[in-house]
């Protein structure tokens, strides 16, 4: 016996440390942050620098809704130093931890040798390995809600009041990494309704308990108020066009089994089952009918269960046609699997690029080698004007804000109260404030990015080209220019 779970102890460990070796690879070399990643470091900079304080900080927007990512990213950037992989180690570390979830929630779908398939899958799966290779929480939400429906299995075969504590204290947590944690809640109030439907009706009859209940939903509405005014959304998207896309054409191969397989475990796994499905289709219909963006980064707390299903599948097969060797299917998988590479990174790559199911979903732009040339080339930066669109790079590559921001849908003015800045939309405007500054310099996003086109357009007819940088060089072919444009400057 102790020599069996010795065998399954080294075998999972094997698998965390190559998934665990595959992301550090994916951040040694320190290349840029696309926007968003930088953002979140930048602010943490700023804090780190005595330039903003630690609770302002906390309440700007982009920061509010993941505040204890950011305190993550901080604490990571004060311990190991300012650089691109500090801020991205907290992610490569805790989303590795995932596989553990994941092997364990196979192994009682199926059996040990699905869990180590599933477990495979999340550590090498190209998806995860790109995501969990960014400054962004969504492979940390993704590793949580594993963790509490592994934790919900347990509870399953016999009530514990300490897994439900756990539980709560999970859902709390993966609410402050990222707002749409908050979805995780479902899966585990659908399990509540679906394990203890009398309990539930007893309880309520109490009524010190409606009481509680009330003033708990009263507490969880003022909590969660930002989100819960965004329901009058619903309905006013549709990505169903994407959603098609990356479940039937992109992941079939992997969509199909796990279908299967979720409906193999329903026998056995009723409860979860249910619980899963539920939290599965709140959690698509929000993507799909209630949110402007239909990025897979959110996605990815999803995602594990299609390979946690798909891996139960093949070991269900291999169980009804090797009952004597159950290991024999899942091994044939992980072998067909490595050998067509179709989703995963058979080997560490120093950068995995999450645009390769989905083009588009990340502006991989190489801000960082713009800026430094920017630097070298104009040494006095910090006393020129300088127009952007967007404050997310600067304050982590610039070291300061520009002087007026540009933007599309803005018909007038507006200041931005948080950080004391002006936010113009016309080319009026644009003309109006570059004649203010004898001399200085406009950062262009060269796509179709937040910058009004007739500024763009204007911009490159009348000024000088000074700097152009077509893409980051680990992700060749995959390009998203910038550029830099002077007016004033050597005329």
């Amino acid at each position: 016996m102790k020599r069996i779970l010795r065998g399954k102890v080294l075998t999972i460990g094997l698998i965390f440390v190559i998934g665990l070796v595959w992301r550090l690879t994916g951040i040694i070399d320190n290349h840029s942050f696309w926007a968003d990643e930088a953002f979140i470091a930048g602010m943490a900079k700023y804090v780190l620098q005595g330039k903003q304080a630690l609770f302002s900080s906390l309440s700007i927007g982009g920061v509010n809704y993941q505040p204890l990512f950011f305190l993550t990213v901080l604490g990571s950037l004060k311990l190991f130093g300012l650089s691109e992989l500090a801020a991205r180690l907290p992610v490569v570390v805790l989303s590795s931890l995932g596989v553990i979830p994941t092997y364990l929630i196979a192994k009682e779908m199926s059996n040990k040798w699905g869990g180590f398939l599933a477990g495979f899958l999340y550590a090498v799966s190209y998806l995860n390995l790109a995501h969990a290779t960014q400054a962004k929480p969504y492979t940390i939400i993704q590793m949580l809600v594993l963790v509490v429906v592994y934790l919900i299995i347990k509870d399953s075969h016999r009530f514990r009041q300490r897994y439900h504590g756990w539980m709560i204290f999970l859902l709390v947590i993966s609410f402050l990494f990222q707002k749409i944690g908050i979805f995780f809640m479902v899966v585990y109030l659908a399990y509540i309704a679906f394990q203890y439907p009398k309990q539930i009706l007893k309880q309520v009859q109490n009524k010190m308990v409606l009481v509680a209940g009330l003033a708990g939903a009263g507490l969880f509405v003022f909590m969660f108020k930002d989100v819960l005014l965004n329901l009058n959304k619903i309905l006013v998207y549709n990505n169903f066009s994407y959603l098609n896309y990356f479940f039937l054409k992109q992941y079939l191969f992997f969509s199909l089994p796990a279908i299967i397989g979720w409906l193999i475990s329903y026998k056995d796994h009723k409860v979860i089952a249910k619980a899963v499905l539920v939290f599965g289709l709140v959690y698509l219909f929000f993507w799909n009918f209630a949110s402007y963006s239909h990025n897979i980064r959110y996605l990815m707390p999803l995602f594990s269960f299609i390979l946690i299903y798909f891996a139960s599948f093949w070991a269900w097969v291999g169980q009804i046609l090797w009952p004597r060797k159950k290991w024999l299917v899942p091994a044939v998988a992980i072998v067909v699997i490595f050998i067509s590479g179709s989703k995963i990174a058979r080997r560490p790559q120093k950068y995995y690029n999450p645009n390769v199911d989905f083009y588009g979903d990340v502006q991989i732009a190489d801000y960082k080698s713009m800026y430094a040339k920017l630097k070298q080339k104009f040494p006095d930066y910090q006393k020129l004007a300088i127009f952007n669109d967007l404050v997310d790079t600067e304050p982590w590559y610039l070291g300061r804000y520009s002087n007026a921001y540009f933007r599309k849908f803005v018909s007038k003015p507006v200041l931005d109260k948080e950080r004391n800045l002006m936010v113009y939309g016309g080319l009026a405007d644009f003309k109006k404030e570059m004649a203010k500054h004898k001399k200085g310099l406009v950062i262009i996003e060269d796509w179709v990015s937040f910058w009004p086109d007739d500024i763009k357009t204007y911009v490159k007819k009348n000024l000088k080209l000074e700097i152009k940088v077509d893409g980051l060089a680990q992700a060749q072919g995959d390009n998203w220019p910038l550029a830099v444009y002077s007016w004033g400057i050597n005329d």
